[in-house]
């Protein structure tokens, strides 16, 4: 994550300064805090020098520690620029900036590769994995079914899919006026890997890196919103975003 968006981040606090009873670790260099542990907001947390975590209360507050560190986690309140979702509408577009247009809602060419796009997204829930956008998309952790979205569901469509480290693809179909496809069961989803997405009538690929959130922050407002554009799911946390405001 950039400076950028760190900084970000640490905007989202709401007008009151007590934390919920539980908190998400986002970021972590230490070897004694996993991403996606959850702590009580009253335990200790002790960091040796150097250290750093950042946690994600369930009201949407960002707590970042730095080493050496020992004692529960305080949040010093600050401008919250114009309240939580503010201060999320900052956040989801600082990422967005920080990734070169990452979630490919603008055009670009991005320097690591990625090709953004301009896309429609229309999707009716941001768990579903958009086949038009290049770069991350966030899954839920330990979720019974992964499904893909295309925009146009008026014809019949078959897409190839192809996992990147080990070469394995597999095929999906959608059927007229469908718009969602389940993830075969046949290729694994795993977290961390890229996977090129093709349909038939396509010459370019989609590059999907595939990352995790989760499931104590996966439906959590805020929270999820902070967490996914910290993720650079920049795309699903617009959408989550929007829910959230109107």
């Amino acid at each position: 994550m950039s400076k950028k968006t760190f900084a970000a981040l640490s905007l989202i606090f709401l007008s009151s300064l007590s934390l919920a009873a539980e908190l998400v670790v986002v970021e972590s260099s230490s070897p004694d805090y996993d991403v996606g542990q959850i702590l009580d907001s009253q335990a200790d947390i002790v960091l040796g020098e150097k250290a750093e975590v950042m946690l994600i209360a369930e009201d949407g507050a960002i707590v970042q520690l730095s080493g050496p560190y020992a004692g529960p986690p305080a949040a010093t309140q600050l401008d919250s620029a114009g309240g939580a979702l503010g201060a999320l509408g900052q956040l989801v577009g600082q990422a967005e900036a920080d990734a070169g247009d990452f979630g490919g809602v603008r055009g670009g060419t991005l320097d690591d590769g990625f090709l953004a796009q301009e896309i429609d997204d229309r999707r009716t829930s941001p768990w579903l994995l958009h086949t038009g956008i290049t770069g991350p998309q966030c899954v839920v952790a330990g979720a019974d079914d992964i499904n893909y979205w295309r925009e146009q569901g008026a014809a019949a469509a078959r897409m190839e899919i192809t996992r990147v480290s080990s070469g394995e693809n597999v095929s999906i179909r959608w059927r007229d006026g469908e718009s969602v496809a389940a993830w075969p069961e046949s290729l694994p989803a795993t977290p961390d890997e890229m996977y090129l997405l093709r349909f038939d009538d396509q010459l370019r690929s989609t590059n999907l890196l595939l990352r995790q959130v989760p499931a104590a922050v996966a439906d959590n407002g805020m929270a999820t919103v902070a967490f996914l554009a910290a993720n650079g799911c920049i795309s699903q946390a617009r959408l989550e975003f929007e829910r959230l405001r109107f």
